[in-house]
């Protein structure tokens, strides 16, 4: 809720001097060409490689989705847009694919569209839903779908795109991780439930939609992902309220138990991780407000690491990822979150490759 709430507080000031649309006319740093004419792209097939989903301004609706080939090293801006000639939507909080097609989830426009990977051709809309965040497919006619404002997991068919029931977790719920039978959840707010916990994560069976098991860990769990030897991390914030207690877990899924706990200096706030595709190392965004570096840590480390990968020299970075072709390491900077942000690009070493140009407060990011 923090960044969030950041966010709005913001743009809220200076909501009358923000565009309405991206401009998509723009051209990578890195030499990348950008295919931003604004006319329809209708007939061309998506290539490998990054779709970035930019938040846009709250209430404005204008979200957007970019796509980057970093082979051909070209950006396609607004690409939603042209080739459905219709916005995206109020806040685009994720994504994800499955052979069911490619899955956008609008937060506070209430719904999730579903639309061809290949073309981004609009399929279907799955709207009625209070505060949708993130996507969890578990097989083509069953998928979760995680809530801000109510105290548990959507079930919805993504063929048929129609919910399908409700499972009750008495907490908000936020991202999710499949290890082998079961979801893990993490509850990350209470801002609109407050008699709820927003420290926990949960275990969810999925083939009997039951919570099994509840743990505790710190304030704000936002980020969570599986490593080489079958650990999960769970990346905390730590919360608004003292005692503000940022951290991050090691925990055996199968034992329920805290292998590792890394507490973080007073003042940080670690907003985004992310993990390479062999599961050695994590990538986590630190630092204070407006202020955040990127560091690198091996999951068999024993300390938090204390120099940073990358430094943001004044940057605002958002979040993170890794491409799981050549480990190059992507951060989003939202600039003052009015004009449209970056991408930068790493190599694993840390060495600056370029950037391209995205939309307004690029977020989410995944590799097709």
């Amino acid at each position: 809720m923090k960044k969030a709430l950041f966010n709005i507080l913001i743009l809220g000031v200076i909501l009358t001097f923000a565009s309405c649309g991206g401009d998509d006319t723009n051209t990578g740093n890195n030499g990348g060409s950008n295919s931003g004419d604004g006319s329809s792209t209708n007939g061309f097939s998506i290539a490998k490689g990054l779709f970035v989903l930019n938040e846009g301004t709250f209430t404005y609706a204008n979200s957007s989705l970019t796509f980057y080939d970093p082979e051909a090293d070209t950006v396609m801006n607004n690409l939603f847009y042209r080739v459905n000639m219709a916005p995206l939507g109020d806040v685009a909080n994720s994504m994800t694919i499955d052979e069911n097609g490619m899955f956008i989830v609008v937060n506070n426009s209430k719904y999730i569209y579903k639309i061809d990977e290949k073309t981004m051709k609009y399929e279907a809309k799955l709207d009625g839903l209070t505060s949708p965040r993130h996507i969890m497919l578990i097989d083509k006619n069953k998928a979760y779908i995680s809530d801000q404002e109510s105290t548990g997991l959507w079930k919805f068919n993504p063929e048929t795109m129609q919910k399908t029931g409700f499972v009750e977790l008495g907490n908000t719920t936020e991202k999710m991780l499949r290890v082998g039978d079961e979801v893990i959840v993490t509850n990350w707010s209470n801002f609109y439930q407050p008699n709820t916990s927003n420290s926990s994560i949960q275990f969810v069976n999925v083939e009997t939609d039951q919570l099994v098991y509840e743990m505790d860990v710190t304030a704000e769990p936002h980020s969570i992902v599986l490593d080489k030897n079958n650990n999960v991390w769970v990346l905390c914030s730590g919360g608004y309220m003292p005692p503000c207690e940022p951290a991050l877990f090691c925990i055996n899924p199968a034992t329920r138990q805290i292998v590792k706990r890394f507490d973080f200096a007073e003042g940080c706030y670690p907003s985004s991780m992310a993990i390479d595709k062999s599961g050695d190392n994590l990538y986590i965004l630190n630092g204070g407000f407006g202020a955040l570096d990127l560091y690198k840590m091996s999951v068999e480390a024993e300390v938090l690491p204390t120099t940073a990968f990358v430094s943001s020299q004044g940057k605002a970075f958002s979040t993170v990822a890794v491409s799981p072709e050549d480990s190059d390491v992507y951060i989003t900077d939202v600039k003052d979150y009015i004009q449209n942000g970056d991408v930068l690009r790493y190599d694993n070493n840390g060495n600056y490759i370029g950037k391209f140009e995205a939309g307004i407060i690029p977020g989410a990011m995944m590799f097709n």
